[in-house]
């Protein structure tokens, strides 16, 4: 096991992944789904609406009512927001906080990604005719990526900022138990 984990160590971007805690990964989740779910809200709400206003029955439908919101390159919009946080936590290392992991590689992709997304969504919206299925099918990797590169930079993030909670409570409980022995010798 330690030497899967030394070589997975040496794989760029994600063998950093090898020293976080499960409670890191779990942290991350739970920021992930609130972030997505409430950032995506016009994305899913607004297909929602579509698909009933339209009185779809099938999931075609939903997904034609999905396909017609973004569309217009709005995931590529996404994708730039997204990874705008991580660009901060990467770059930022906070007081009694450990080196952000894999810092060039995130900066570098994420650069490579908002680079790409902006040009695309400017192409979209400067009137440009494209072919209209690979600007849709590439946002949609896009912004699997970008989702990925949040996932990596919170759970890197929550792994190397102290437990400032514990830390704290580690403190009251050595002042404690040094206050009682004050008191019992006395």
């Amino acid at each position: 096991m330690r030497v899967l984990k030394k070589i997975f160590r040496k794989i760029p971007l994600f063998g950093p992944l090898a020293d976080c805690p499960m409670s890191a990964h779990w942290n991350a989740v739970r920021e992930m789904v609130t972030i997505l779910t409430l950032s995506t809200v016009p994305l899913w709400l607004g297909s929602l609406l579509q698909f009933f206003v339209n009185h779809g029955t099938t999931w075609v439908e939903y997904e034609t009512a999905f396909v017609s919101t973004v569309s217009g390159g709005e995931l590529f919009l996404y994708c730039t927001s997204l990874l705008a946080p991580i660009c901060w936590i990467a770059l930022i290392d906070p007081p009694g906080a450990r080196k952000f992991p894999s810092k060039l590689a995130h900066i570098l992709l994420l650069f490579i990604i908002n680079v790409i997304a902006a040009g695309v969504f400017g192409l979209q919206k400067g009137g440009q005719t494209l072919n209209y299925r690979v600007p849709l099918v590439f946002s949609y990797w896009l912004f699997a990526v970008s989702v990925v590169l949040l996932y990596l930079g919170t759970v890197y993030h929550n792994n190397r900022v102290p437990d400032f909670a514990g830390v704290f409570a580690s403190e009251e409980d050595d002042y404690l138990e040094r206050f009682r022995k004050e008191d019992n010798d006395e």
